[in-house]
């Protein structure tokens, strides 16, 4: 660990150690009546599947309770992450990530390394951990690799909510939101006893949001991110005698043309001059925005607005002609929690299945986010179509329509055996087992462009598609695990624990690629032959027929059914191991925690599924923790909480894009050999004074990769790296290698840079003030966030980068006498700054408007835009 976390680390120890200093004596000298009214609450959450105090647990953990939620306005993932040290969310793509470490694709047969939760239930995807408090009890987040207790194995960390369950007496709530955008929210709770032993929940959701973020500028045409209709139905029993507890909880969200959520905008439209090259580097098609550099046929551009891509001038606006569609269908869940109390000890069962097919159309970013449906490339003199009969300019019709579809099912079974009784020795065992299935289909076409339905060299093509993959997969993992925790003294206690896990994945995949633009290998140019210039299938120029781990049947073509033109190819294989952790904890009195830990986690190999590329596999990473940490409370009136972390990560599996020798983009899956993440946390929670409550939160995490590359001989996989969205911005000292040398693109170093979406600083400050008066109570409450800049790759380049930002929150919250109801006045991100929730890909550009040599573009997925309602809450 470097020198600076070490400093920090012994610098907070020796702050919270010190523990009867200043703070404490302040504390200790208020009277009783003073001590009450400024207690810090009791937080208790389930860190390590018992039920304990958050200051009894030797873990780095972060917990929002619902009362803390509605008073500080957390109500998306995003929200949470401003108060988590280390975590980051995209919400475009639905991918988070702790301390660096990430999943960075949405390819199924490759899994995320945080995991999520839904009451002790593994779940695919993280964004309904955002539900409100009205349905949520708390939102734990779970710091570092959890490699022993928890289901499926999360190497970066985990995310659990936990759901109000039915009550004893009946009691309800109803809520009516209303913000600007359009956006309305009407819910609704009720809860009670069927008869002494039978308790329900029936809750429903209806949250509306009429109009975007970015107004798109092509007449007619919708705003779009976070457009939305999203309701949602949860049903819950419960069945509680002296020896069992069971609940069983269904939900659905199923929604129609929704443009909300995960891929409701992937990323804002492309922040830079148009690209006006005819084609562009490592693309199958012709470049849409062509015409803005004045190169077309005149007369013949339809659809162009202005002069350049109207982003340049206010972020949030753009152009395209295809508006973004959503369905989610037969979407649902179904959990079951039981427990069953022996004298000693409690078998629990956890287990569920959950669904849902998602369809996104959209049209493609970067080079397709454009308003121009048709233009015209003008011939050149002399041309082979000039002197045939009938031949003219050929038309491009270059609307870009991209789908993304998955139909995905999964279920677990979990059986844990825990021990009740108060003897120095405790234990935990279970085991756990996984299985999954999905087809995901992904394409682009041009729905008007005839000459894609009939490519020379291949199959026809009705769908005209240029970019089709899809593979259908079966994901299975299965554990056993057990941990024991002993009481050596009475303010020492030892941990360790194991876990075997084996994962299997196998799929089918096939894939197409047909060529629309100029190939001057083969000297097929537009300008020469214009309307007799044909599209050309490269399936199998594009797809590898070579053998490879992972592959576990030949390339073949498909030449009927309903693959007919695609390439088809098996996929599978497996990987196990043993993780664990080791620990121990000294409580030198009842307020102060110090504990040290080593955690060994891991995330199965992965699958390149759907591309039928080369070398599909990814080896299993592995990273080894080493931790420590101490939690303090200062007279019942402060809580500080630190930690200390080093992680020596191996293999991460990361996703790069290199040209082929044709010059076509290719996706591939490469291990990044070493890297480290290294970094202290802190958060605060402080009750100076009676009614005010402020809360801090810190994370510092410097992430480095630590793989050499010479560039002699260099290979993918030994450090060396091609950036294939990089023709241009070469890193001092890099040289082209081998055959990649005539595409323009070089094998570059990544030794030094930091992994994707890892800030290296965090900071979050809440305040919250009460005025009690005699009909009831007036809360004031203000949020300052400031997060450190972030890459979307392992390259650091500026295309990649999320530039550091801050925002203000406000929320005002008026209770009524006895609780029966509140209203809510909110402004989030009050002075409109720029927020960047990930970091997203941009890519160079090689002839932009108005000329002046290659630049770059970038993307980003920002935050919202200045958000302000009101909230009305009754409760009965």
């Amino acid at each position: 660990m470097n020198k600076q976390v070490l400093m920090m680390s012994c610098a907070l120890g020796a702050l919270l150690l010190s523990g009867r200093g200043a703070l404490a004596a302040a504390a200790g000298a208020a009277d009783t009546t003073a001590q009450s009214a400024t207690t810090v609450g009791e937080v208790i959450v389930t860190a390590e599947k018992r039920a304990a105090n958050i200051q009894d647990v030797p873990v780095a953990v972060t917990a929002f309770t619902a009362q803390d939620r509605n008073l500080k306005g957390i109500n998306t993932v995003q929200d949470m992450t401003n108060f988590v040290p280390g975590l980051t969310y995209s919400s475009q793509l639905d991918r988070p990530a702790i301390r660096g470490l990430a999943r960075n694709n949405n390819i199924y047969t490759s899994d995320s390394s945080v995991a999520v939760y839904y009451d002790d239930f593994f779940s695919q995807s993280t964004f309904l951990v955002g539900r409100d408090d009205m349905l949520i009890d708390q939102v734990e987040v779970l710091l570092g690799p959890q490699g022993t207790l928890y289901g499926r194995n999360a190497i970066g960390g985990l995310i659990n909510t936990k759901s109000k369950r039915p009550t004893d007496t009946y009691s309800g709530e109803i809520r009516a939101i209303v913000g600007n955008y359009g956006y309305t929210k009407f819910e609704g709770t009720v809860s009670g006893p069927i008869n002494d032993h039978f308790s329900f929940r029936l809750s429903a959701v209806d949250l509306n949001q009429s109009r975007g973020y970015f107004n798109n500028l092509v007449p007619g045409k919708p705003s779009e991110g976070d457009l939305r209709h999203d309701p949602y139905v949860d049903v819950q029993l419960q069945y509680k005698d002296d020896s069992n507890d069971i609940w069983v909880d269904a939900y659905d969200l199923t929604f129609n043309h929704d443009r909300g959520g995960p891929g409701g905008l992937l990323g804002t439209p492309t922040v830079g001059h148009y690209d006006t090259a005819l084609q562009t580097g490592g693309q199958l098609v012709f470049n849409p925005n062509f015409p803005y550099g004045g190169g077309a046929v005149p007369g013949s551009v339809v659809g162009q607005i202005g002069t350049d891509n109207p982003a340049l001038g206010r972020i949030r606006d753009f152009a395209h002609d295809l508006p973004t569609n959503i369905d989610l269908s037969a979407a649902y869940t179904v959990v079951v929690n039981a427990v069953h109390h022996f004298d000693g000890f409690d078998l629990k069962y956890v287990g569920g299945y959950s669904q849902y097919h998602y369809d996104l159309n959209t049209s493609l970013f970067g080079n397709g986010n454009s308003p121009i449906t048709q233009y015209q490339i003008p011939l050149r003199p002399g041309s082979i179509c000039s002197f045939v009969p009938g031949c003219v300019p050929l038309t491009v019709f270059p609307v870009q329509d991209f789908s993304y579809e998955t139909h995905t099912a999964w279920y677990s079974h979990e059986l844990t055996l825990s021990s009740t009784t108060n003897r120095p020795l405790q234990y935990i065992a279970g085991a756990y087992f996984y299985n999954e299935t999905d087809d995901n289909i992904n394409s682009v076409i041009e729905p008007d462009q005839p000459q894609l339905a009939n490519p020379v060299g291949g199959l026809p093509n009705p769908n005209r598609y240029y970019y089709f993959t899809e593979y259908e997969d079966r994901i299975r993992s299965m554990a056993v695990y057990g941990q024991l925790d002993w009481k050596i003294l009475p303010t020492v206690k030892l941990t360790g624990g194991l876990r075997y896990t084996y994962d299997s994945k196998s799929a089918l995949e096939q894939a197409r690629y047909i060529n629309f633009q100029n190939i001057p290998a083969f000297g097929l140019f537009a300008d020469n032959l214009g309307s007799l210039f044909p599209a050309i299938d490269v399936t199998t120029a594009l797809t590898s027929t070579a053998p490879a781990k992972g592959v576990t049947c030949a390339t073949t073509l498909q030449t009927t059914g309903r693959f007919a033109g695609d390439v088809q190819r098996c996929l599978g294989d497996h990987s196990d191991a043993l993780t664990g952790t080791a620990g121990i904890e000294w409580t030198p009195d009842r307020d102060t925690l110090v504990y040290v830990r080593y955690n060994r986690g891991y995330k199965a190999f992965a699958l390149n599924a759907g591309l039928v590329h080369a070398d599909p596999e990814a080896l299993p990473e592995h990273v080894d923790d080493f931790e420590g940490g101490v939690k303090k409370t200062f007279g019942r009136t402060l809580t500080v909480d630190a930690d200390a972390f080093y992680y020596d990560y191996k293999n991460d599996q990361v996703p790069l894009v290199f040209p082929s020798a044709g010059g076509i983009n290719l996706s591939q899956f490469f291990n990044i050999p070493k890297a480290v993440s290294e970094g202290v946390e802190l958060t605060a929670n402080w009750r100076p004074i009676e009614n005010l409550s402020l809360s801090l939160s810190y994370g510092f995490d410097h992430t480095k990769i630590k793989s050499t590359c010479t560039f002699v001989g260099a290979q993918p996989g030994d450090g060396c790296f091609i950036d294939g969205l990089d023709t241009h911005a070469i890193q001092p000292g890099a040289r082209p290698v081998g055959p990649v040398q005539s595409s323009g693109a070089f094998f570059q170093s990544v030794d030094g840079n930091p992994l994707p979406q890892a800030p290296e600083n965090k900071v979050a400050f809440n305040g919250t003030y009460t005025f009690v008066f005699d009909p009831g109570n007036l809360t004031f409450s203000g949020t300052y966030i400031w997060k450190d800049r972030s890459f979307a790759s392992v390259f650091n380049r500026t295309y990649y980068e999320a530039p550091s930002w801050d925002q203000v929150d406000l929320r005002a919250t008026w209770a009524g006498r006895n609780d029966r109801y509140e209203v809510v006045l909110f402004v989030k991100n009050l002075f409109n700054s720029l927020g960047y929730d990930a970091a997203a890909f941009g890519y160079d550009i090689d002839a932009p408007v108005g000329g002046g040599g290659p630049t770059v573009a970038r993307s980003f997925d920002l935050t919202p835009p200045r958000l302000y309602g009101g909230e009305l809450h009754i409760k009965f």
